[in-house]
This record gives C-alpha cells, sequence and structure tokens, in this order.
C-alpha cells in the first residue's frame, strides 16, 4: 500500500488490513490476496473491482485475480445494487465457511494430484527401484487418506456455517 492509499483509512482498518495480509503470507497466499480480503472485511459496504483498484492502489489485474481467487473459496460474496452493473462484494465472516471452501477448492485438489502422479510413477518402476522409497510413498498415500477424514471433522470443529447471522466479528 502506498502512503496515499494509507491516508485513506483509519487506524483500525489498516490493522484488520495487515492481520488479513500476515495470514495470507502465513499460508502461501499473496500479500495482495490478504490486502484486499481485509479491505472488503473492514468495509461497511460492498465494494465493487474498481474500488479495491483504488483503495489498495494496486493493478486491476491483480485485484481480478485476487477477488477471482477469494471467490473461489467462499471468502467473498456477491452482493446486488441496484443500478449498478458492475459486480459487488462482502467479506464472508465465517472462518468455517472459508476454510471449507479454501480445502475443497484448493487443498484437496493439489492432495488428489500429488498423490496420482506418485501413484503413476510407482507404476513406471520395478518393485527393486522403489524399495528404498516404499515407507515413504506409503506414507503420502495414507496422508491423503488421512486428510479425507480429518478435514471433515475440522471444519465442524470451525464452528457453524451461517455467518448471516452474525454481522460482526469473524464468526468461530
Amino acid at each position: 500500500m502506498t502512503n496515499e492509499a494509507q491516508a485513506v483509512f483509519t487506524d483500525l482498518e489498516r490493522e484488520l488490513i495487515s492481520f488479513f495480509v500476515n495470514a495470507a503470507q502465513a499460508i502461501g497466499l499473496p500479500r495482495s490476496y490478504g490486502e484486499i480480503y481485509g479491505l472488503f472485511f473492514a468495509s461497511d459496504n460492498p465494494l465493487a473491482l474498481d474500488d479495491v483498484i483504488e483503495k489498495l492502489q494496486i493493478s486491476k489485474g491483480s485485484a481480478s485475480q485476487g477477488i477471482r481467487f477469494l471467490k473461489s473459496i467462499n471468502a467473498l460474496n456477491t452482493t446486488y445494487l441496484p443500478g449498478d452493473r458492475r459486480d459487488h462484494y462482502t467479506a464472508e465472516t465465517s472462518l468455517r465457511v472459508i476454510a471449507d471452501g479454501f480445502i475443497k477448492e484448493r487443498f484437496k485438489p493439489q492432495l488428489k494430484d500429488g498423490t496420482e502422479r506418485l501413484k503413476s510413477l510407482k507404476n513406471q518402476y520395478t518393485s527393486s527401484e522403489l524399495a528404498p522409497l516404499k515407507s515413504k510413498l506409503e506414507n503420502i498415500e495414507a496422508w491423503g487418506k488421512k486428510a479425507d477424514l480429518l478435514l471433515p471433522i475440522v471444519s465442524k470443529f470451525l464452528g457453524p456455517k451461517d455467518s448471516k447471522s452474525k454481522k460482526t466479528g469473524l464468526a468461530i
């Protein structure tokens, strides 16, 4: 964020955005995703792509990519504003909804793809060639099975899916 952009934010808005930047970076996501989500989270009103570009002083491509990603993991909800043809969004505040979206759209497909690639590679080698890595490959296959069992439990632990009843704060 530039100094000009920082001037338009209150201290609380800056801290909220900073919180989500740190959270995004902690899980390996780009800084801009955290900035964008933080902006939506701090906003009382639905925002459009142009608002994100203007307030955060980021490129249209970066803003568009960030919004698309956040929508894909259910972190943003589309909101209709009468008389305005642009898409507007609000932040999803239920950690469970966002975590479910992240797990289903990003984590599980990556885990499944990696496991399938390893299985495919296993078929290309003889048993003797695989012997040194056999137990490690079996571990990875077991991780996939354990993740399938564990992820629904983690999701339930994170709380209710309905964030609409909670207007303020992060529904945990």
